[in-house]
């Protein structure tokens, strides 16, 4: 016999999901926990697990690491079966320094799913800050043979960094040169282009200089930064984030042409036309090198045409 009534949606907790945006991250788990228990249907477990993630992320972003790994305890609990959580989870705990959780976590996600790629790139870089060093050059040559790199000299100076045990550069290189995704990172980007195309030059600098406290070597940060910097004629502390981008990734090709417009503001045409020509070395269509290469190019063939002397004189 079926039931004609209608099916009872799942509890909607975007009022809980609001307590964490003002900061009230364990309140906001404690009161996801307590309808849990009262409900335990698909529907509540799925809502509860989408809420609890968000919370972890906003815990996150305002430094708060217990609160967040402590919304992620409950939503593992919950949902067992969900490899996203593992995989979160494992991030917060590998930041704490608690790296045997840590590990556990990551595995439990691959035994969810032995593909998931962004697991069993930290799984190695893990080994590799344990000792297993070759254990884990050789799943990451594995892993980059089975995923499209798009940046390969990148990634290639990151296992390089991974050898000379240099592991933060190593992570943050890996991880650019196959653009995973960072919840965190990817929305304090997202909301400084929105502050600078706002106007707010201020609140964007403020929240940058925040992110870079968190991802010191994460290039895309110290560019936008150094973007904001040029903007407001902040000439020198340009110069410095664009070359800082460079440094963690030599094939960023904006912030080089950044680095060189930054250079020519400065009167420093010399060393600006070489980062231009470091440019055009790796990319020789690259419309705006190729625009001021052909503008300076102007200029020496016209302070030339000065200075020759007149026939006649």
């Amino acid at each position: 016999m079926s039931s004609n009534l209608p099916a009872v949606p799942p509890p909607d907790f975007e009022p809980l999901v609001e307590l964490a945006r003002n900061g009230r991250h364990a309140e906001a788990v404690s009161q996801v926990e307590r309808t849990l228990r009262a409900d335990r249907s698909h529907g509540a477990i799925g809502a509860a697990a989408a809420a609890l993630a968000r919370v972890a992320r906003l815990a996150e972003a305002a430094g708060n690491l217990d609160d967040a790994i402590a919304a992620l305890d409950v939503a593992v609990r919950a949902a067992p079966t969900y490899a996203d959580l593992h995989f979160q989870r494992a991030g917060l705990l590998l930041a704490a320094g608690r790296r045997h959780e840590g590990r556990q976590a990551l595995e439990a996600a691959l035994r969810i799913n032995p593909q998931y790629f962004a697991a069993r790139l930290d799984l190695a870089l893990l080994d590799a800050r344990e000792g297993r060093l070759g254990e884990a050059l050789d799943t990451l040559r594995g892993l980059a043979r089975d995923r499209h790199v798009r940046e390969p000299r990148a990634y290639q100076q990151a296992l390089h960094s991974l050898g000379q045990a240099d592991w933060d550069q190593a992570d943050a290189r890996i991880k650019q040169a196959v653009r995973l995704a960072d919840p965190v990172l990817d929305g304090a980007l997202d909301r400084a282009r929105a502050l600078l195309h706002e106007g707010d030059a201020a609140q964007a600098a403020e929240l940058l200089r925040g992110a870079l406290a968190r991802y010191p070597r994460y290039p895309d940060l110290h560019f936008l930064l150094g973007t904001l910097e040029l903007h407001q004629g902040s000439l020198d502390d340009a110069v410095a984030s664009f070359a800082r981008a460079l440094e963690l990734n030599p094939d960023f090709h904006a912030a080089r042409i950044r680095l060189a417009r930054a250079l020519e503001s400065l009167g420093q045409l010399a060393q600006a036309a070489d980062q231009v020509s470091l440019v055009l070395e790796y990319a020789p269509d690259e419309p705006q090198a190729l625009e001021m290469q052909q503008r300076w190019s102007g200029r020496r063939g016209a302070r030339r045409a000065q200075s020759a002397p007149r026939k006649g004189t």
